[in-house]
């Protein structure tokens, strides 16, 4: 009897054993665009020997995993890392249930600076033609302020020209032939129209071309690709003008698969920031998309861009110091009114 007892609690001991779940952490990783699943992400457990790759639908798991708080680190290239604090409990696994994982942007706020100044609208390339820099994408502090303080004029990444990056619309390269720089004045005063970019640094390879030694900026006009609403703006500067009124409208995508956007703008100045220098520049932006299918869709981009604008002198130093920095020798009185020797009016048309 005293054996039969015995052998009864040892095979009860056994079962209760088996029984027991273990002790673990499972998951599952997507990407946060496109909720599929990422392969190959490394997993693992901080202060142990813990790592684990997701398998081909995203998931993990761990056992054996000392219970008590743990730090999950999940982490793979061209993604930010996620690291997870957790409450392990012995005898439990702990589902993560879903780990979505963001595109890793510190590159893209570190991409080569692309900037245009009045100077390179121009034919000649005098030196008091610009007040500021153009805005560019890069958040780099350093490269901030070369492109807003300092100007193309007295700075330039690398010591290259502008020439040596590659500025296109919808896959269209807009680099002039005779001296391979963009003409940014093509599509100027449409900046709500023409924010849709992707930059490449450097020579890295892009979606749309080789590139150059300089970067790649891309202009995306798709309709289908803008925010829906409307959005009017009114701003005053002491630049080459004084006021600047825009206006963009997008429909978005409708279930008959039909996408537009319309924008317009308008800068004046009756005198800029220099002696002289009277300001009007219209512009006028369309974009229409027909959506057939996932894969394939059609789209047609108008651009009208009007400029007409008094020049300014280069000036010497002697003469500055004289005359002031806003001096400008191009102007003068005519039936009193003042009047530019030299105004530069520029037309653009463009459909892509």
């Amino acid at each position: 009897m005293k054996k039969l007892v015995i052998s009864t609690l040892f095979v009860m001991q056994v079962v209760f054993v088996f029984a027991q779940s273990a002790t673990g952490v499972t998951g599952k990783v997507v990407d946060s665009k496109t909720q599929k699943a990422l392969q190959n992400v490394v997993v693992a457990i901080l202060n142990s020997n813990l790592t684990v790759l997701t398998d081909g639908a995203g998931k993990f798991s761990f056992t054996d995993v000392t219970p008590g708080n743990q730090l999950v680190q999940i982490k793979t290239q061209g993604y930010g890392d996620q690291l997870l604090q957790v409450e392990i409990v012995s005898g439990k696994t702990l589902d993560l249930g879903t780990v979505i994982l963001a595109e890793d942007q510190t590159q893209e706020q570190q991409l080569s600076l692309i900037t245009i100044t009045e100077n390179d609208l121009g034919d000649d390339n005098s030196g008091s033609e610009s007040t500021s820099g153009l805005l560019q994408a890069s958040r780099d502090a350093f490269q901030q302020a070369a492109a807003f303080n300092w100007g193309q004029a007295r700075f330039r990444i690398r010591g290259l020209d502008n020439e040596y990056g590659v500025t296109m619309i919808n896959g269209i390269t807009m680099n002039k032939i005779y001296d391979g720089r963009p003409q940014w004045g093509n599509w100027g005063g449409l900046n709500d129209a023409t924010r849709n970019q992707e930059f490449t640094m450097g020579s890295a390879p892009s979606d749309y071309t080789f590139g150059g030694i300089l970067g790649t900026q891309e202009i995306n006009t798709r309709a289908s690709i803008y925010r829906k609403g409307s959005r009017v703006s009114f701003s005053g500067t002491n630049t080459n003008y004084s006021w600047r009124m825009m206006g963009t409208h997008a429909s978005g995508m409708n279930t008959n698969g039909w996408a537009f956007v319309v924008s317009a703008g308008r800068r004046w100045a009756k005198e800029g920031y220099f002696e002289g220098t009277d300001y009007a520049a219209n512009s006028v932006f369309a974009s229409v998309e027909k959506r057939f299918n996932d894969k394939h869709s059609l789209n047609f981009t108008s651009i009208y861009a009007q400029n007409r604008r008094g020049k300014t002198s280069p000036n010497t130093d002697e003469v500055t110091n004289l005359k002031d920095y806003k001096y400008n020798t191009y102007w003068g009185c005519q039936d009193g009114k003042k009047r530019n020797s030299r105004v530069k009016i520029s037309k653009s048309q463009s459909i892509c």
